[in-house]
């Protein structure tokens, strides 16, 4: 691979590259590894070997990081990896009655369910602080079964990067507009300032409406998938009325993010889906109205 993207998103060539600087493959956005011989430099994406130990590595640094953290807030208990024997699971820390989790791994929805139910079946609430595979420079949906909500960040998701001891805060998300993109405010905790994420407090956001205007419409009429086509199909039949027409000139408003199914969707009468999101424990669709 000659060339790959640095942390600003800039393509950078091999022969230009330094090695004490982190860079991410054009095509899939994981870390690639610089390889400099004798005769050329190049990148390459890391075998599973490296991952393997580097994950160890991230995970470890990462659990430092935040018992560190913690341990400021001089909690009456605070233990690594203490074994809850009644659910079989043994949270990364946990905190008086509150169990942290730092994911850096891949993990399904039904899994994090299931984790997330036993710890509130034994009386515990839980944090799930992202690294490792799920680092990013934006929110995507796939964060978004690790949302939780707090009345100071509203929705939000916490990630922690070990390797630079930075914790990024994403709150007040929402979706936004007929597609559900995701919309976000962005703070960042150096390792020198970590401390105050406890005395953080944002203002709510203003958030202007979308209008579905002439491009909206036209990226609307693009929805070919067979869901999409059977809803404007049966609007059509029940109204004599096209989907873009009845929404053309609508204004969307900023939403809770916890809808599967797109508002255009669910404006034109289609059932709303939530999304499987195990640390909500109630779906505040009413936060943005």
């Amino acid at each position: 691979m000659y060339a790959a993207l640095n942390e600003s998103g800039k393509l950078i060539v091999a022969r230009e590259a330094n090695s004490q600087i982190d860079y991410f493959c054009c095509d899939c956005h994981q870390k690639v590894k610089l390889i400099t011989t004798a005769s050329r430099k190049y990148f390459r994406h890391k075998n599973k070997n490296d991952n393997d130990i580097n994950e160890r590595d991230i995970h470890f640094q990462g659990k430092q990081i935040l018992f560190s953290l913690l341990k400021l807030l001089k909690p009456k208990k605070l233990l690594k990896e203490f074994y809850l024997p009644t659910i079989q699971q043994r949270p990364d820390l946990l905190m008086n009655q509150t169990a942290f989790e730092y994911q850096c791994a891949r993990i399904n929805v039904k899994t994090l369910n299931s984790r997330i139910r036993g710890y509130q079946q034994i009386g515990l609430n839980s944090i799930w602080v992202l690294g490792g595979h799920y680092l990013n420079r934006k929110l995507t949906k796939e964060h978004l079964k690790f949302i939780s909500y707090s009345q100071i960040f509203g929705y939000f998701i916490l990630m922690l990067d070990s390797s630079q001891n930075r914790l990024v805060l994403y709150h007040h998300i929402y979706f936004l507009g007929p597609f559900n993109k995701i919309y976000y405010q962005k703070k960042y905790f150096q390792h020198d300032n970590l401390f105050q994420l406890f005395v953080f407090h944002p203002q709510k956001p203003e958030i202007a409406k979308i209008k579905m205007n002439d491009y909206l419409i036209e990226k609307l009429r693009h929805k070919l998938d067979a869901k999409s086509q059977k809803i404007k199909m049966d609007f059509y039949t029940v109204n004599q009325q096209t989907v873009e027409e009845f929404l053309l000139g609508q204004s969307f408003t900023a939403e809770a993010p916890i809808y599967k199914t797109p508002a255009w969707q669910r404006r034109c009468g289609e059932k709303p889906q939530l999304l499987l999101q195990p640390s909500l424990r109630i779906k505040r669709a009413d936060l943005y109205n």
